[in-house]
Formats: C-alpha cells, structure tokens, sequence
C-alpha cells in the first residue's frame, strides 16, 4: 500500500456546515468494479480539516500491489476515529456497502464508532449529497445528478477527464507497466490518483448546492425562516397587487436562480369577464441572487367567502348573502331564509389576502393541512381549489405570520 498527502485548496463556493467543520471528512473509493465479489477495492481516499492549518487534507491510499486491500480498508476505518461527519456522493448505495461487503470478506471487526457511522441510515452524520441534491433537480434545472455534470452546472472544470469506468483498464495497465516501463506506471498513477482526488475535491464545492435544500426547507426552524432573519426581511407592496419580500441569506448561494411556481386553479363563473383577475394569480416566484432571497406573491385585495364547516347547522339567508347559525336564523322570517348548503354556508370578509400555493381540500375540513389550522382561509367560490390567508394589519413586523406563510409556500418551490 502507498500513501498520498496533499493540501487541498480553497473552494470556488464554500460551504458554511451545520456542524463543527474539524469532525467532518468527505471520502470516495475506487474499484476494478461493481461487485464486491469479483472486483477489488485499489483506492480510497478520505479528506479532513486540518485544524493548525486552517486548510483540507487529502489522504489517499493506493493499491500498489495486489496484496494491499486488507491494509487499506483498515487504514481508512481507522482514520474515522475522529469523525463525526462523513460526506460522499451516492456512498449510500455503492462506496459503503462495497466497503462493509469488503470488511466482512476479510474480517475485519469495526468499532462501534465505525458500525455506527458507516451504517447511519438517517443521514444524521454519514451524508451522501446526492440523495440531499437529488430532489431539487427540477426546481434547479440539472440536465443531471451526476458528480460531474453537477459541477458543470456550478461552471467548475475539474483537471480530470476519465470516469471511473474508465480507469478501470487504466489500473489494469499500471499493474502490467510497473515491470515493463516504471516510468509509464508512475504517469498512469498520477491519472488513477487525479481522479479521486478531484472527486474528493469538488465534493467540497458541491456541497454549496445543499444551502438551496436548506433554504427551502418548509421546516419554521428552517435557515432562511429564523426569527432574527424575518426580522430584518423588507416587505413592500405594490400597487395593491403584489407583494414582494427580501430576506438575507445566512450563507450566499453559488449560482442564481428564479423559481416560478403557478397557484392551483380557480373556477370563476364568466373568465373572461375575470381575465384580470384570473392572470392575478398565475404564479408566485422566487429568486435566490448572491446573498438575498426574493419573494414575490400575488395581493388580493376585496371580498372573499369564508366557508363554514357543519353546513347542516346553518341557514343561508340570499338578501345578505351570507349564512348565520341555526340559532340565530330562528328569529329571521322563514321566507328569507333557507337551509344552508356547503356552497352557501360563509361569511364574507373584506380585506387584504396572500393567496396559498397548497390547493384546498374538502375532505372533512377546510384546512389544508396542520400548519394552516392555525389559520383561517377564504375562498373566490366554493369549488376553488386556490385559497387565501388574510394579510395582517402588522404584516410589516409580524414575523410569527410570515414564517407560517413562507413555510406552507416553500415545498412548491422545491418541485
């Protein structure tokens, strides 16, 4: 077995980590194959932050001959005694169960901190940034969710040109070359090093992708929705028609991007009398640019319908145009009043309202979901499936609203 150090410099677009960035390291191996069966493991490399440094090193350990796989992977397991966190790109489904596979085949008992780490199924300290990027390829656009076709989204070039496929031959062939032409062996090397090392490397970079998973997270103890973060967010309202937010981003994002996302139907009566109204509520959008988040959602302001549950309790009475409970309704003429259907069971309110990404359902309650119980919604027409919240008269220092709001909007970013 031979061992390689090497510095690894600054990248392109850091990344601020969630946790302590001194027990954190990123890893990736490299195989004559697929099957841990009937390939060997000649190559992994493990990168950690080097504290008195203030910088990443690279450790990479190489197969220079055929009888050096036991010593790597127990060098490797025993250089995760101080880690905490251990990124990789699709480790989940290859490079760990290769790894475990390989162990088992040679023996070697892991420690409890290893069985542990290696084994994390929530994700909670071994991350495979694939499975965290993955669910964002449409809202980002990726052409795809491989490593390198990442990078090129990120506008990064590696030095590397082979696949891992491919170097596979390339092994072959430093093996036979080292009694041939030694010479030739140690260029061959230096592709086969190059090639983890550079996937080790632009791991670090891609990690900068994960603060978009971040920032749209719908969870209120999200980055982008942190009390001390709305409380600084501008909100400007424009011509009675838009609303539009900015907020600061904790951790500035590597590339920008507009996300559009179109709010659900509304069955209007006459649309093209309503086309105005219809076009008003088309989409809501969001921009993610250096440092800054941009909202921007429709504002409706005028009458809207809140549609009472238990309609069987109430009578509609068509002269106000509204429905009252049966208690009430039994002191009103029976000649203006009738029973009360789930169409005609509300009350209006007039006001300012931030139409609702989440389409309404009319399953039991008008609630969409648990977040929303907390707030009331109101509707164009009964059968709308597009829904509103009521702005606040605060809106301006309401952070306790916004946070609610923005966490219900932001899944539909996200898809």
């Amino acid at each position: 077995m031979k061992e390689i150090q090497s510095y690894i410099g600054q990248p392109h677009f850091p990344y601020c980590f969630p946790h302590p960035q001194e027990q954190t390291a990123f890893f990736d191996i490299e195989t004559t194959g697929l099957s841990p069966n009937a390939s060997s493991l000649y190559l992994i490399g493990l990168m950690h932050y080097d504290s008195e440094k203030k910088t990443w090193l690279l450790r990479q350990w190489f197969a220079n001959n055929y009888q050096s796989e036991k010593q790597i992977l127990e060098t490797f397991l025993k250089n995760l005694s101080g880690i905490k966190y251990l990124y990789h790109f699709n480790g989940k489904t290859f490079d760990i169960p290769y790894v475990l596979k390989k162990c088992k085949r040679h023996a070697i008992r892991l420690t409890n901190h290893c069985e542990e780490l290696l084994n994390d199924t929530t994700g909670t300290h071994c991350m495979d940034i694939l499975g965290k990027v993955r669910p964002l390829r449409h809202a980002l656009m990726f052409e795809k969710c491989s490593q390198t076709a990442l990078e090129r989204w990120l506008g990064i070039k590696r030095q590397d040109t082979f696949s891992g496929g491919e170097l596979i031959s390339v092994y072959s062939e430093y093996m036979q070359q080292k009694i041939l032409n030694p010479d030739n062996a140690a260029k061959l090397e230096k592709v086969l090093l190059l090639h983890n090392h550079d996937d080790i490397e632009m791991m670090l970079n891609l990690c900068s992708i994960l603060t978009y998973d971040e920032y749209l997270s719908d969870a209120c103890t999200a980055r982008l929705l942190t009390e001390e973060n709305l409380s600084s967010m501008d909100i400007q309202i424009t011509q009675g028609q838009s609303v539009s937010i900015t907020l600061c981003l904790p951790v500035s994002v590597p590339k920008t991007v507009h996300l559009v996302t179109p709010y659900p139907e509304t069955a209007l009566e006459n649309i093209e009398e309503n086309a105005p109204l219809c076009s008003m509520f088309r989409s809501a959008q969001l921009s993610l640019e250096n440092d800054r988040a941009h909202f921007s959602f429709s504002l409706y302001k005028g009458t809207l319908k809140l549609f009472l549950p238990n309609y069987k309790d109430y009578y509609y009475l068509p002269k106000e145009d509204m429905a009252v409970h049966k208690s009430v309704a039994e002191f009103v003429d029976s000649a203006f009043r009738k029973k009360a259907t789930a169409s005609t069971c509300f009350v209006k309110k007039e006001g300012y309202f931030l139409p609702n990404l989440t389409a309404s359902s009319r399953k039991k309650s008008t609630s969409l979901d648990n977040a929303a119980k907390e707030s009331t919604l109101f509707h164009l027409e009964y059968k709308d499936k597009l829904n509103f919240c009521e702005l606040p008269e605060n809106y301006d220092n309401n952070t306790r609203f916004w946070r609610q709001y923005l966490s219900r909007q932001m899944p539909y970013f996200r898809s």
